[in-house]
C-alpha cells in the first residue's frame, strides 16, 4: 500500500470507520481508501475524497470581485448556508495583464484566498481558465493575445498553446501546494469553460488535461458545458468528468446527463442563481422558491451542485465584458460593473431571502452545517452629498494621461499600441484636396469615437450606429484630424469574441484613399494624478466631453454605502484613487456599491470621467441598492 508502518497503524481506526461507510454506500474497500488518502476521484459509485463518499455542495465566489478584507465574512456565510465547497474562476488577464508580467497581489492574491478556504474546512473547485466567460473582459483571455493576428484563441494553435503554457507554469507554481494530494483544499480542476458553445477541438482540451496531470494533481478533472436539455452535447475527453450549467430544468438535466455519461454521477457545476446584467435590459430575478423546490428534488436524486453565483461581488476597474451575439444580431451591449447577479448574497455580501430558502434545503443534505450561525449583514450608511468644484477636459489632458505616444503609418488598434483598456487618441494631418468638399470614412468603430477636425467636433459615434461618412472641407494648408476612441469592454462569449480588437480597427479613408501617417497616444486610465484641474465654469451639457470632474464628500462612519449618479450620463468613477468601475444611465442597476474599505473618516475624494453630458453635477449616497426590475424601479432589499 506504499504507507510507512507507523502511519499505517495510525490509520487503523479511520479504516475501520471507513469499512462501515463502505458497507453503507457500497463503495471502495478500506485498502483502496487508505491508498487514496489525499486524493479525490469520481466514478460509477460517486465522488470520493480521501477515499470517502463526498457530495459537492458548492458556491461560486470570485476572490477578485471581493475586497480581500471581506473574504472571511463571505466564506463564513457560505459555510453557514450548508455548503462545503468554494468554486472560483481564475482570470488570466488579471494575473498576466501584459505578456510575461504577473500579478498575484491584493485582490489577485489567489494563494491567500485558497489558504482561507482551507482554514474554514472548505474544499475548492478551481476553474483556472484559459477562458472563463464570467461576464469578464474577453472571457478572461488577455487582450495582448490579439496583437498577433496569426494567433487563434481557444484551440490547439501552437502560438496560443505556448502562451497558455507560460501562464500555466506561473499559475500552477502558486496553486500546486494547495492540491488535495499536497494536503490542500483543491479537489477538482476545470478545463476551459463551456467549450461546447464555441468549438470542438479535442486536442486542445487534451493539452489542458495533460498539463494538469503533469503537475502531479491527484484530484478530479472536469469540464462544464450548457445543459444538454438546451444546448450541445459536451465534448467527451478521457479522464474528464462532464458537468452541466443551467438555470432551471434541473431534473431534466439530471436524466439527460445520465444518458450521456451513465458511468458518472451528475453535477450542475453552474446552477444559475442569477445572471450578469447588461445595459438596456432590466434585472432578471428568478423565482427562488420554485428553484429551491427543484433543487431539493435534484439533490434527492443524488445530484451534485455549485451555485453560480453564491456571491457575485463587483467587477472593479475596467474588466466588464460585453455581448454581441451574431452578425444577424450584432448589437453591442456592454455588461455593467456590478456583479450582484441576483445571487444568494447581494453585492454587499448580505444574505438575501433566497439564501435562507436554499439553506433550508442544503441543511437536509449537510446537517453538520447547522452548527454555523449566519453572520449579520454589513452596516450601511449614507455619506454626505458630493460637491464638484473642478473639471479637466480629456482632450486638453492627453499628454498628462498618456502612457506613451508614437508615430506609425497605419492607424493602430489599441492592442497594436499595447493599450488594452481605456482610451486611445489619434492625430494626423490631411493634405489639401482637389474639391471643396471631401468624404471622410471611419471603418470598424470599437466601441465609441469622438471625431474632431480643425478644432470642431464633427461626430460622436458608437459601434451600434451606422459607420459614419462625414462631408468635410479640408483647408488649403491641410487639416488636422483627431480621433478619440473608447474601449467599453470586450465580448466575453460566443463566436464574435474573435472580433475583439478596439479602436478604429478598419482604418480611415479620405475620399477613395486610405489615410496613413498617424500620431497615437495611449490612455489606459491607470494614472489620473497629473490631470490639469480648473474650476467648473460651464455645466449646461455643452462642455468639452469626455470631461473629468473632481469633488469631495464627508464620511462620519466607515461603512458600506451606495452611490447614485444624478444627472451624470455615462462614465467612470474613482473613490480615493480606486477605480470603482463604470456607471451608465442605461444600466438596470441605478446605484454603485461603495465598500467600506474604500472610504476613510472625514474628507474623501471622488473623480468622475463623464463621457456624454452632466447638468448640475452633484451626487448623493443611499443605504440600499436601487434597480430596474421588469418595468419598475425598486429598492433591492429582498
Amino acid at each position: 500500500m506504499n504507507v510507512p508502518p507507523a502511519k499505517y497503524l495510525k490509520t487503523i481506526p479511520t479504516l475501520l470507520a471507513a469499512l462501515a461507510m463502505s458497507a453503507l454506500f457500497g463503495c471502495a474497500s478500506p485498502e483502496s481508501e487508505n491508498a487514496e488518502t489525499g486524493a479525490a476521484r469520481v466514478d460509477e459509485n460517486g465522488v470520493f475524497v480521501d477515499g470517502k463518499p463526498f457530495r459537492f455542495l458548492s458556491g461560486e465566489m470570485h476572490y477578485f470581485r471581493i475586497m480581500p478584507e471581506c473574504w472571511r465574512d463571505r466564506l463564513e456565510k457560505l459555510r453557514a448556508c450548508g455548503l462545503n465547497t468554494v468554486a472560483t474562476y481564475v482570470p488570466w488577464n488579471l494575473h498576466e495583464p501584459s505578456e510575461g508580467k504577473f500579478d498575484f497581489d491584493g485582490r489577485a492574491d489567489l494563494a491567500a484566498y485558497l489558504k482561507l478556504c482551507d482554514e474554514y474546512g472548505l474544499k475548492v473547485m478551481l476553474r483556472p481558465a484559459p477562458y472563463i466567460c464570467s461576464e469578464w473582459d474577453f472571457g478572461g483571455l488577455p487582450a495582448w493575445l490579439l496583437k498577433d493576428r496569426n494567433m487563434h484563441i481557444r484551440c490547439s494553435d501552437g502560438k496560443y498553446l505556448e502562451a497558455v503554457k507560460k501562464y500555466y507554469d506561473k499559475l500552477f507554481e502558486i496553486v500546486k501546494p494547495f492540491y488535495c494530494n499536497n494536503g490542500g483544499p483543491i479537489v477538482a480542476i476545470q478545463l476551459e469553460n463551456e467549450y461546447a458553445n464555441f468549438a470542438d477541438d479535442a486536442k486542445y482540451i487534451e493539452f489542458l488535461r495533460d498539463y494538469v496531470l503533469k503537475t502531479g494533481f491527484k484530484g478530479i478533472i472536469y469540464s462544464a458545458d450548457p445543459s444538454p436539455v438546451f444546448a450541445l452535447t459536451p465534448l467527451p475527453v478521457d479522464g474528464v468528468w462532464r458537468t452541466a450549467t443551467c438555470g432551471d430544468k434541473f431534473v431534466a438535466t439530471f436524466k439527460k446527463m445520465k444518458r450521456i455519461q451513465p458511468d458518472k454521477p451528475v453535477m450542475i457545476s453552474e446552477l444559475w442563481a442569477g445572471q450578469g446584467m447588461r445595459l438596456k435590459i432590466p434585472m432578471r430575478v428568478r423565482d427562488y422558491k420554485a428553484t429551491a423546490a427543484e433543487l431539493d428534488e435534484f439533490l434527492s436524486m443524488g445530484g451534485h451542485v455549485s451555485f453560480y453565483m453564491f456571491h457575485g461581488g463587483t467587477t472593479f476597474g475596467l474588466m466588464n465584458g460585453a455581448m454581441r451575439k451574431t452578425k444577424s444580431n450584432p448589437e453591442f451591449l456592454p455588461l455593467i460593473s456590478s456583479y450582484d447577479a441576483d445571487a444568494l448574497l447581494n453585492e454587499a455580501g448580505d444574505p438575501m431571502p433566497k439564501y435562507f430558502a436554499f439553506r433550508e434545503v442544503l441543511l437536509k443534505y449537510n446537517p453538520e452545517a447547522k452548527k454555523y450561525a449566519v453572520p449579520n449583514a454589513s452596516k450601511k450608511t449614507v455619506h454626505s452629498d458630493v460637491l464638484f468644484d473642478k473639471c479637466a477636459p480629456m482632450r486638453e489632458n492627453i499628454a498628462n494621461l498618456s502612457a506613451k505616444t508614437f508615430d506609425s503609418a497605419i492607424l493602430p488598434t489599441m492592442e497594436d499600441a499595447d493599450c488594452n483598456y481605456g482610451f486611445i487618441f489619434h492625430s494626423t494631418k490631411i493634405r489639401p484636396q482637389i474639391s471643396d468638399k471631401s468624404r471622410l470614412y471611419l471603418f470598424g468603430i470599437r466601441d465609441r469615437v469622438w471625431v474632431n477636425l480643425d478644432g470642431e467636433d464633427i461626430g460622436n459615434v458608437g459601434q451600434n450606429d451606422p459607420e459614419p461618412i462625414y462631408s468635410v472641407g479640408i483647408r488649403k494648408s491641410g487639416s488636422v484630424l483627431q480621433i478619440l476612441a473608447e474601449n467599453q469592454g470586450r465580448v466575453n462569449i460566443g463566436a464574435t469574441m474573435v472580433d475583439n480588437r478596439k479602436g478604429v480597427i478598419g482604418g480611415v479613408r479620405v475620399n477613395n484613399e486610405f489615410h496613413y501617417g498617424w500620431t497615437t497616444s495611449t490612455i489606459p486610465l491607470n494614472d489620473i494624478s497629473k490631470l490639469d484641474w480648473k474650476p467648473i465654469v460651464q455645466t449646461d451639457g455643452k462642455s468639452d466631453y469626455p470631461m473629468f470632474f473632481k469633488g469631495k464628500f464627508e464620511v462620519s462612519e466607515v461603512a458600506d454605502s451606495y452611490l447614485t449618479f444624478g444627472n451624470f450620463t455615462r462614465g467612470y468613477v474613482w473613490i480615493n484613487g480606486f477605480l470603482l468601475g463604470r456607471y451608465d444611465k442605461d444600466s438596470p442597476l441605478k446605484t454603485a456599491y461603495v465598500p467600506a474599505q474604500l472610504v476613510k473618516m472625514g474628507a474623501n475624494e471622488i473623480v468622475l470621467l463623464e463621457c456624454d453630458a452632466a447638468v448640475n453635477p452633484m451626487l448623493h449616497f443611499t443605504n440600499a441598492p436601487v434597480g430596474l426590475v421588469g418595468d419598475k424601479i425598486k429598492v433591492l432589499k429582498d
